[in-house]
């Protein structure tokens, strides 16, 4: 966004530092590497499902092995998937905690609080565009609820790892599961909804060269 005094229209169109398109995208590459290492647990390599195909594929060896015995392998592939889904957290966890960092050192200009309130600063001007303002306020808010429910879920995350071996800690480690999940479902659906919208903004005359400005910088990038 450019520097704006409060009675300037605010833009889609911002300036976004290489920092910021690095984490951007980089965080996006480790969310979809998350989900896709929890389809995994949950569908092709999950435990429960695969004791059948370990018993069916050992008895072409003539082997035989018990549910029990079977559930030991099919189990040893599941930990595999979440393993590779922990590495993945604690990665994002560094990402998010750069970010927060970094908001302290970007211009002010392309802070979140300061954007939040030039963009409230135009709104009570008479001649504002009220549908554009408030449109562009929602967006920003979403970005913070983003943020809000990424550090949900790599607190909760984090949790249930280093919980993990402390039984005191077991009901608190299921209800930190639970609400790791939740939040799991609200980052999916403002992911969707994000490329959703980005998308239909490039169609727009006020949004057109957002998607691009992600990624070389925007205009006002030198």
């Amino acid at each position: 966004m450019t520097d704006q005094p409060g009675n300037t229209e605010p833009s889609f169109r911002e300036k976004h530092s290489r920092s910021i398109r690095i984490w951007h995208w980089s965080t996006f590459v480790i969310i979809m590497g998350s989900l896709i290492t929890v389809l995994l647990a949950k569908t092709m390599l999950n435990t429960r499902s695969n004791i059948p195909l370990v018993q069916q594929s050992l008895q072409q060896s003539n082997v035989t092995v018990t549910a029990d015995q079977a559930k030991s392998v099919a189990h040893a592939f599941n930990d595999k998937v979440w393993n590779w889904h922990i590495y993945l957290g604690y990665v994002l966890a560094g990402l998010f905690l750069f970010r927060i960092v970094f908001e302290f050192f970007q211009p002010k200009k392309e802070k979140v609080i300061p954007i939040i309130r030039n963009a409230l600063k135009y709104l009570k001007q008479p001649t504002a565009d009220k549908m554009h303002g408030r449109h562009y306020l929602l967006v920003r808010f979403a970005y913070v609820s983003f943020y809000c429910a990424l550090f949900v879920q790599v607190c909760t995350g984090l949790f249930m790892v280093y919980s993990d071996d402390m039984e005191n800690l077991k009901d608190i480690r299921h209800t930190a599961s639970d609400i790791h999940s939740v939040f799991m479902w609200l980052i999916i659906a403002y992911i969707v909804i994000h490329i959703t919208g980005a998308t239909v903004a490039e169609f727009n005359k006020k949004g057109k060269g957002m998607i691009s400005d992600m990624i070389n910088g925007g205009e006002e990038n030198e």
